[in-house]
């Protein structure tokens, strides 16, 4: 069996002195990152905030170690049959720290986090420069979900889909290619999202004269002449983006027919159709 070489004893003073030498040379050369880390401490240390941290700490520690981890009835049900030594009892106090501290955090980190979802349509009448000429505007709302900002929001019209007063199969248009949806007033730029703020999106619109329907999007192409020259029910199939957010899927039904141009039946579906399911369920349509 090997021997280990004999070490030689570092005499207390030498090591005194390399500890005073390093922390010297530490100031010296890390002189401006020490300031920061200081400057830094003293904005956020509030004594106020905390007593409160440490009153949150308790009250979430109390609750793992009771609740969902199921810790302490496991930690009980051994000390029945074994002593537990110091090392396994600081096991289990840090594990609860950790815990304890894992789920304060996640609590500011997905309130902070970007999301948006669309959960609600409406019709919009305006005013116009003619005199007795109003136009209905057909609008979805998204709304931020957080407290963070949701930047860089847009959303586009993927398709058009047409089904006829006496059927029950939808029928995929000539407006099968994505453009750009328009904001209320703000063109088809993206935009930011802030909690509590009401930003409206146009899906389409039309005249109190005409009755026909005309999609909010740019550029608008001229085959939507054609598309929307017919009795039925149309269904917008909307996908909504943003920075660092999952994409929102919707879907927009509006039908005006017969009825009053201010009073039309909408629709806001969630989800929309994926391409499987519009390859399985749609036929193309001829017109």
């Amino acid at each position: 069996m090997p021997i280990l070489p004999h070490l030689p004893h570092i005499p207390l003073r030498v090591l005194v002195a390399s500890a005073v030498v390093v922390g010297i040379l530490s100031v010296l050369l890390l002189n401006k990152q020490i300031s920061k880390s200081i400057r830094l401490f003293r904005e956020g240390f509030d004594r106020h905030l905390l007593w409160t941290y440490w009153g949150l700490f308790k009250e979430k520690g109390w609750e793992i170690f009771w609740g969902p981890t199921v810790l302490s009835i496991a930690f009980g049900l051994l000390t029945l049959w074994y002593t537990p030594t110091l090392v396994w009892f600081g096991v289990y106090l840090l594990t609860v720290f950790f815990m304890t501290g894992y789920y304060l955090w996640r609590d500011g980190y997905v309130r902070l986090q970007p999301k948006f979802a669309v959960l609600e349509a409406m019709s919009q009448p305006t005013e116009t420069e003619q005199k007795h000429v109003m136009n209905m505007f057909i609008q979805i709302i998204p709304t931020c979900l957080s407290d963070a900002l949701v930047y860089e929001c847009r959303g586009r019209l993927l398709r058009v889909c047409h089904r006829h007063v006496d059927s029950d199969e939808w029928e995929v248009t000539r407006m099968d290619s994505p453009l750009f949806l328009e904001w209320d007033y703000y063109g088809s730029n993206a935009m930011m999202l802030e909690p509590g703020i009401r930003q409206r999106l146009n899906v389409c619109f039309w005249s109190s004269e005409s009755r026909f329907i005309v999609p909010a999007v740019q550029p608008l192409p001229s085959k939507f002449r054609v598309v929307f020259d017919r009795l039925g029910e149309f269904k917008f199939d909307i996908r909504m983006t943003a920075k660092d957010c999952s994409p929102v899927n919707v879907a927009l039904l509006v039908r005006l027919d017969l009825n009053k141009w201010d009073e039309p039946i909408v629709k806001l579906i969630a989800g929309g159709h994926s391409v499987r399911e519009l390859r399985n369920t749609i036929r193309i349509s001829e017109v």
